[in-house]
């Protein structure tokens, strides 16, 4: 009896296997049909198409970036110390005077500044509670 029931179950569980693999291909088919439609609409040489035209555009684009980020003028053979020499009689023409500060033009027109302060800031307020050794507030 027991052998029989076994049997019967295998039996049931074959044919649940075959139900589900029917179930199985014809979602197969029916997606395989949805796919064949939606790849009707799609052009495999437009696509390869745009993707090159994307790829020579990219590549136009950093040619674009690097003229733009050419130097004018400035070759490979330059010597540093006629460079540094350069600079250093640009720099005293411009310089003038170290002294010289943009606040002179202020003073010199007759602006009045601010008075300079004559206690230090926070000089005149008063501990709240006694200070330790760090600073801070002691607890009590």
């Amino acid at each position: 009896m027991a052998n029989t029931s076994f049997n019967m179950e295998q039996t049931n569980f074959a044919i649940q296997n075959m139900k589900d693999t029917q179930v199985t291909v014809n979602v197969m088919k029916t997606g395989m049909k949805a796919m064949k439609q939606e790849n009707k609409k799609l052009n495999i040489g437009k696509i390869e198409s745009i993707q090159d035209e994307m790829e020579d555009m990219m590549m136009d684009s950093e040619e674009i970036m690097g003229i733009m980020g050419r130097s004018y003028g400035v070759g490979a053979d330059v010597d540093e110390d006629e460079l540094e020499a350069e600079l250093d009689a640009l720099g005293d023409e411009f310089l003038g005077d170290e002294d010289d500060s943009y606040l002179d033009a202020i003073s010199a027109d007759n602006h009045v500044l601010p008075n300079i302060p004559s206690v230090q800031p926070g000089s005149n307020v008063q501990p709240i509670a006694e200070i330790d050794e760090f600073g801070l507030p002691m607890v009590n």
